[in-house]
């Protein structure tokens, strides 16, 4: 009977899913979180920025159009005298004058700092999308910790309730015992206590996963008074060898694409540079109307209708070094972006090794505590029937009670702690980010 107890209570709802028309499992979580995320929103649209900034007239491909338009209305007295002998000296003079033009200038070589420029905008875009898969990845890890530590808290409350079912047994027990007088109030009062200990911890426990909930609803931008419940299972993945997770690094490990990715964008950003040492190529054409009327003066008239086209050549043969100097300054950068780059490897090859044996320590120690949770229950069963037959006594229950309940939380803590070593396994293989899909 009490066996069938233990199962029903605590191993059922750790190995199957919870049927409850409000539970929210894993992958529908973290399609909540790419949804609604506050941070992912943002991260989203800075990529968008980047891509919007991505094109040739930015670059500098382009040319540039301006129209301009204007007019003048004066009323002035005139005096004037020319060589020829004539004299003006009018009051009044009303003169207007009228101009439209378009002007167009176009930079046909640059040096090739077009091209770079254009070039880096084409990484700046990739970049921003690694900055959005990188926040993705910090939401999805700082999610899954969270979620998984929902779930233990779970656990750990439904063994709270199965001790506490057996406490009440024990009260109901004892409290025959004493009416018939063959038991002794001392028994009694010691299940009370016992009982109402566990009572208290259930109620902090109860506490504490309100706590993950509500942080649960602030990741998944929910309403904090929504009321929701996880899955009661911790699903784990096979376990990866140690070369696979290191290629991995190498492939898809988001920082490190990024950090590529950002050398390749200092790389176009030096070719910028060293495009100021060479000459500049601009075309430059007009075209103008221009009308000025005077009602006295040597010229009554002036009117001008027509186009031009000009080339204009610039190449700066002396800046005080300045250039040569930001180009040996541009080197320097890349060499240490490529050093960055290959201490981040070193320390995630390091990382995965040290994670690695730890989940395989946690995959160890999972699979004893799983033995561990069944010689408990035996063992509290036991003592349970012997306590029923008058053959037990309190401390014999007491003892397999305590042991039963470290059994309980060294079990889910196990658990939980397998799954935090493989989602870090996943955080440095790059994998993480799929997870939803």
């Amino acid at each position: 009977m009490f066996r069938l107890l233990f199962i029903t209570i605590f191993i059922i709802p750790i190995t199957i899913h919870a049927q409850q028309s409000a539970s929210i499992s894993y992958k529908q979580a973290i399609a909540l979180l790419l949804k609604n995320n506050f941070d992912i929103q943002i991260a989203k649209n800075n990529a968008t920025i980047a891509d919007v900034q991505n094109n040739y007239g930015s670059a500098g491909f382009l040319p540039k159009l301006d129209f301009n338009a204007g007019t003048a209305l004066a009323n002035n007295k005139t005096k004037q005298e020319f060589a020829s002998g004539l004299k003006v000296n009018q009051s009044g003079v009303i003169s207007q004058n009228i101009n439209v033009g378009a002007f167009l200038t176009w930079t046909i070589f640059d040096g090739m700092k077009m091209f770079a420029t254009k070039e880096r905008l084409n990484l700046l875009e990739q970049q921003g999308e690694l900055s959005m898969k990188l926040e993705m990845e910090q939401q999805i890890h700082q999610l899954t910790l969270l979620y998984y530590e929902t779930v233990k808290q779970e656990q750990l409350i439904k063994g709270i309730q199965s001790l506490m079912q057996v406490s009440e047994v024990r009260i109901k027990l004892y409290q025959k015992k004493l009416d018939i007088g063959a038991g002794a109030n001392v028994e009694l009062l010691q299940a009370k206590l016992d009982f109402n200990a566990q009572k208290s911890n259930l109620l902090t426990q109860k506490s504490l996963l309100g706590e993950y909930k509500s942080n649960l609803l602030t990741m998944l931008k929910a309403d904090a008074s929504s009321s929701f419940e996880v899955d009661t299972i911790f699903e784990f993945e096979s376990v990866k060898n140690l070369e696979e997770i290191k290629q991995k690094i190498e492939q898809s490990n988001e920082s490190v694409m990024f950090a590529k990715r950002n050398l390749q964008v200092q790389t176009q950003a030096l070719k910028e540079l060293q495009s100021l040492t060479l000459p500049k190529l601009g075309l430059t054409s007009s075209y103008n109307f221009a009308r000025a009327e005077n009602a006295a003066g040597f010229a009554l008239l002036n009117q001008n209708l027509g186009y031009n086209l000009g080339l204009n050549v610039s190449w700066n043969i002396f800046n005080g070094f300045n250039t040569k100097n930001q180009i040996k300054v541009g080197k320097y950068a890349l060499q240490n972006s490529q050093i960055e780059i290959e201490k981040m490897k070193f320390t995630f090859y390091n990382d995965a090794f040290a994670s690695y044996q730890r989940l395989l320590n946690d995959q160890e120690i999972l699979n004893l505590e799983e033995e561990n949770i069944k010689l408990a229950q035996e063992a509290l069963n036991i003592s349970l029937e012997r306590l029923k037959v008058g053959l037990g006594n309190y401390l014999e229950i007491k003892e397999s009670q305590s042991s039963y309940e470290a059994a309980i939380t060294r079990l889910v803590s196990a658990r939980y702690n397998l799954k935090q070593s493989e989602t870090t396994i996943k955080k440095l293989m790059g994998t993480l980010i799929n997870v939803g899909s």
